[in-house]
Order: structure tokens, then C-alpha cells, then sequence
């Protein structure tokens, strides 16, 4: 868990975003879903067999968020 706020600075905002977990190397990492490039990746790190939850926030008028397997 992290506080810290990261800045991103995408050229276009990404309509839909891809969120990708590799659980057994540690890794979670974002990317834009219709150009398939990446926005964000975290450095790598061990979860310890802890059980990992997703956790979202969308800022801004008119924001919305729509969860899809």
C-alpha cells in the first residue's frame, strides 16, 4: 500500500485502461487498452501471500469508471 502520488502526463487520456498483475513476479502494471501501450508499471515487489484488492479513483467532472473482466 502507497500513499504517494504519481503524476502522469499521457498524450491523450486513454479511454479504456488495461490493469495487468503478475502476482508471482510482483509486478502491476497499467496500460492503454485501445493502444495497447503502457501508461504505468510499478517497480517490482512481493506481495508476501498476501490477498491483493484493486482500489480505484477517477477525478473530475463527468469521470466515470466501468469494471470489465
Amino acid at each position: 500500500t502507497s500513499l504517494e502520488r504519481i503524476p502522469l502526463f499521457p498524450v491523450q487520456a486513454p479511454g479504456r485502461v488495461r490493469v495487468a498483475l503478475d502476482y508471482e513476479r510482483g509486478q502491476v502494471a497499467f496500460f492503454d487498452a485501445d493502444r495497447r501501450s503502457l501508461i504505468f508499471a510499478f517497480p517490482a515487489a512481493s506481495f508476501k501471500g498476501q490477498r491483493v484488492r484493486p482500489w480505484f479513483l477517477v477525478w473530475g467532472e463527468g469521470s466515470r469508471i466501468t469494471l470489465c473482466p
